[in-house]
């Protein structure tokens, strides 16, 4: 099945959409304070590794092409570099542009637009996409309202890849390996932290594994991932995020474990263990539940991220 169509049928189950439809209905006020927005975090479906039938018959290429024009080498294949310049714990932007708010963020008004939902790309005053989301040093943490920790708790180096849900030509392909769209990537020895902001309105996920993230025979990395959706502008401005093993499962692919917290606050944690056992995580025969994960409410988020959990 070409490409495209698996990208529209995964978003016709449902799964790619990051508030659930409760959040929708937010605006509807009750006295209930369970009547709160659950976010689910940019969550999909893993592109199937086999089909008995195409939902179009006309051939097409086995991967999107991107427009170029959103994508640079800011963000190589290789290990990222050091964190910006910021060694006194400054603030950096995002873009030596500015890293303004990207033109592309709004919801699109389509048939499955919550699927479809373009958040920041990082491509404001002509920044190149994932400008969005950089590595900082640990003295700059406090200078970002949207961070992420990610820690290697495993004997093993790790690489992580982070990428937004939407990739440079507007289509589903973050996670995809697709010529010109380059990934935030970068490697943690044992024990090693780093420290990734994000911009608001992103809608984030970091695939992980030891060595090299590997990918699945469709171009898409997997791994165990880390989805985050910050400040969903759709959504009232709420945050989520989980652990995702969706796509490594979906192929019979090595699960390394994940645990997701946010340590400010007593909200479970999203866990996956090596292997594929999940709690408050997506993991498979889940891919079209909702809800799952931590569901933040306006304001700072700071997320540590437990890279080979165990």
């Amino acid at each position: 099945m070409q490409l495209t169509s698996f990208l529209l049928l995964t978003g016709a189950l449902g799964a790619v959409a990051h508030p659930s439809a409760h959040a929708h209905r937010r605006f509807h006020r009750r006295d209930d304070p369970t009547d709160l927005p659950h976010v689910k975090a940019v969550h999909h479906l893993p592109i199937p590794a086999e089909s008995k039938a195409s939902l179009s018959p006309s051939p097409s290429p086995a991967a999107p092409q991107p427009d170029l024009s959103a994508a640079s080498n800011r963000h190589s294949n290789s290990p990222a570099p050091a964190a910006p310049s910021g060694g006194d714990g400054a603030f950096v932007q995002f873009c030596p542009l500015g890293g303004s708010a990207s033109a592309n963020s709004k919801a699109k008004r389509v048939t499955y637009d919550q699927i479809m939902y373009v958040g920041e790309l990082g491509t404001g005053n002509g920044c190149p996409w994932n400008s969005n989301m950089m590595l900082i040093n640990a003295n700059q943490v406090d200078k970002y309202k949207y961070v992420q920790e990610y820690k290697n708790v495993a004997n093993e180096k790790y690489q992580v890849r982070c990428a937004n849900k939407m990739g440079a030509d507007g289509k589903l392909t973050g996670q995809f390996e697709v010529p010109g769209q380059n990934q935030l990537v970068f490697d943690l020895q044992p024990g090693e932290s780093k420290y990734v902001a994000s911009m608001g309105n992103t809608q984030v996920a970091c695939a992980f594994a030891p060595g090299t993230v590997p990918k699945t025979s469709h171009g898409q990395f997997a791994g165990n991932w880390l989805e985050a959706d910050f400040e969903n502008s759709s959504n009232g401005g709420w945050s989520g995020a989980d652990c995702s093993s969706l796509v490594a499962q979906a192929y019979g692919m090595h699960v390394p474990g994940c645990r997701v917290c946010e340590p400010a606050s007593d909200r479970e944690c999203s866990t996956i263990l090596e292997g594929g056992i999940g709690t408050n995580a997506y993991t498979i025969g889940m891919e079209a539940l909702d809800g799952i994960g931590l569901n933040l409410p306006p304001g700072k988020v700071f997320l540590l991220v437990e890279v080979g959990f165990h």
